[in-house]
């Protein structure tokens, strides 16, 4: 046998066997089964993640508002929220509706060599939202492509001027593709590859500080800099926090006089989740481009938008030869624009922007509360609208009482294990779904849709006063100890 034929047996031997899995099948798939075909053919590594956390074996069968159903009968409540893409629930009766129009009526979903009437109607109930003048939106279909839009948009309009640098934000995220990572480090995802915008055409300033922004803008040459833009988030994805009142007004004042462009990233917390439907429009600023994703698609499709001034558009693609010079192969398929114009609307006329408002409020209300019962155990809370989070103060007391973990990868730090046991804790004994960021391991978020109920809210609230008044040394235990024969075995 050649090496050649040794090289092609085993794809001859894949070729006999290449019945494929009905949909029939697929959906009736056992837990075991679906957990052996995830861990063989997407990513084994991220499934020992979910094991740890006890969220491996959810056999979900259904799911409908803030409740999704698991084949023992449990109803889960889910408070991740898709990390924002469950602004409307799961499956809201309006956008199943839109979805089977679209089928019952053929609506045509792709065409390249057209425009598709869709793609504007879209882009004008956006408009409707957003203040003057952001009126022209590049229809993407992720929070991260929208943000590679914007930044290239700045980019053409800046760089003839000699500009070649980004000011972002310590610890931000705006996403994992080569242009947003660049100026994504909330999280260490950038080691390993080669950022989209080099090292050094970013500079950082502190979040929140317009001083910081200043500063920056001083050193690069005040008047005269080399900034392309700045890119924030409105209300940062990863750690929660909001800046001081007023700081975005005076960030569009400063960059402007400056000959900066700004982009705000409302990729996460747009589409009402705060209770307005941008999170900048809390102040008396406009930026010159604002992102937006997740809650767009209605919870069923993938939908981004980036959002800028006509004039802006004109000076970066203003003419026929460069009018499509960054496109995607999906932006604005013909359904994804239904269910996003019919998102809007179901926004709008079920007033879910201001439920937000409403349900925000009321869940920090609960959450004050719990602060109140256990002050040296909530070290503060964050947040705004139905986003919110608690941040926790471990300390490190217990950091040598149950297991030496310093050598061992699965747990990386000790916060990591405690914010874990807490988040296995609420699902186990409670059934609520909530999330922790690598980023930021001291903070259990919450992010329900602008559907939630107050009693959802109740249940979300007593269970965190079970499980806080059981202690986290008891459900540090519990983790430990449902975990530690896979810590041994590493």
């Amino acid at each position: 046998m050649t090496a050649y034929s040794k090289i092609e047996a085993p794809r001859r031997d894949r070729e006999l066997d290449r019945r494929l899995l009905t949909l029939d099948e697929s959906l009736a798939l056992d837990n075991a089964r679906a957990m052996e075909l995830y861990a063989t053919h997407l990513n084994r590594y991220m499934l020992q993640v979910y094991d740890i956390l006890g969220l491996r074996n959810m056999d979900i069968v259904s799911a409908q508002g803030c409740e999704i159903v698991l084949r023992d009968g449990r109803r889960i409540l889910d408070y991740s929220g898709g990390f924002g893409v469950l602004g409307l629930g799961h499956n809201h009766p309006r956008i199943i509706a839109a979805e089977r129009r679209c089928h019952d009526e053929l609506v045509l979903d792709c065409i390249k060599i057209a425009p598709h009437k869709l793609q504007g109607a879209l882009a004008y109930n956006i408009a409707r939202f957003l203040p003057e003048p952001l009126d022209v939106s590049f229809l993407a279909v992720s929070g991260a492509e929208a943000n590679e839009a914007a930044m290239k948009l700045c980019e053409r309009v800046q760089t003839p001027k000699g500009k070649t640098k980004f000011l972002c934000m310590q610890g931000a995220f705006h996403g994992k593709t080569h242009g947003p990572l660049s100026v994504t480090t909330a999280t260490d995802v950038q080691t390993g590859f080669l950022m989209g915008v080099p090292r050094e055409n970013v500079i950082f300033c502190r979040y929140g500080d317009i001083a910081s922004v200043r500063e920056a803008i001083a050193r690069e040459g005040g008047a005269d800099n080399g900034i392309i833009a700045v890119m924030i988030e409105t209300l940062r994805g990863t750690s929660c926090e909001s800046p001081p009142p007023g700081y975005f007004t005076e960030l569009v004042e400063a960059c402007r006089a400056a000959d900066i462009l700004t982009i705000f990233d409302e990729v996460k917390v747009g589409m009402g989740r705060t209770g307005l439907f941008c999170a900048f429009q809390h102040e008396d600023a406009v930026p010159d481009v604002v992102t937006l994703a997740k809650t767009l698609g209605g919870g069923k499709r993938e939908m981004g938008a980036m959002v800028t001034s006509q004039a802006l558009f004109d000076k970066a693609y203003g003419n026929t030869q460069d009018c499509n010079l960054h496109s995607s192969s999906f932006s604005g398929m013909g359904e994804s624009c239904a269910v996003a114009i019919e998102t809007l609307n179901v926004l709008d006329e079920e007033r879910l922007i201001e439920r937000a408002g409403a349900m925000g409020a009321y869940l920090r209300a609960g959450l004050e509360r719990l602060q109140a019962k256990y002050p040296r155990c909530i070290a503060s809370l964050r947040g705004k609208g139905c986003f919110q989070a608690i941040e926790l103060n471990f300390g490190q007391f217990m950091a040598e009482k149950f297991l030496d973990i310093r050598k061992n990868q699965l747990f990386v730090t000790w916060e990591t294990v405690l914010v874990g046991s807490l988040t296995r804790d609420l699902f186990e004994r409670h059934g609520i779904l909530a999330h922790f960021q690598p980023g930021a391991r001291d903070l259990i978020h919450f992010m329900p849709p602008y559907v939630v109920t107050e009693e959802q809210i109740d249940r979300l609230i007593a269970a965190l006063d079970d499980v806080l008044g059981r202690g986290i040394a008891e459900a540090t235990v519990r983790f430990v100890y449902k975990n530690v024969r896979r810590v041994l075995r590493r």
